[in-house]
């Protein structure tokens, strides 16, 4: 189910790339989201565990019920942003990174130059 999931996000990522649109534009199970994470202080609080053999766990200390982790710490960001969406019943479509932003990742403008 994942790989199938993955698959759909990444081909709604190309879509919105090449400008076929903004499918997260006024979706309520996305707003419902966003206003359960401004309830819980406007962030989602994790509190993250590794252990010896590499491995790390996840467990939300603000909202109850999300929990993750994995076998490496490669893409904790991505995996964490994976468990909130699913938390909240976000179909992958609409699972967007920029709607979710971390603290200690970049901030990336984008501009076009037209000539």
């Amino acid at each position: 189910m994942r790989i199938i999931n993955q698959t759909i996000y990444f081909l709604y990522k190309v879509m919105r790339q090449m400008g076929v649109g903004d499918l997260t534009r006024n979706d309520s199970r996305l707003e419902a989201m966003k206003k359960e994470i401004v309830k819980a202080g406007g962030r989602v609080e994790f509190k993250i565990e590794q252990y010896p053999d590499g491995s790390w766990a996840a467990e939300s200390v603000n909202i109850d019920g999300i929990i993750t982790g994995g076998k490496t710490t490669k893409n904790i960001s991505s995996t964490i942003k994976d468990a909130i969406f699913t938390y909240f019943g976000i179909p992958p479509y609409l699972c967007q990174d920029e709607v979710l932003k971390a603290d200690n990742e970049p901030v990336i403008l984008g501009q076009k130059v037209y000539v």
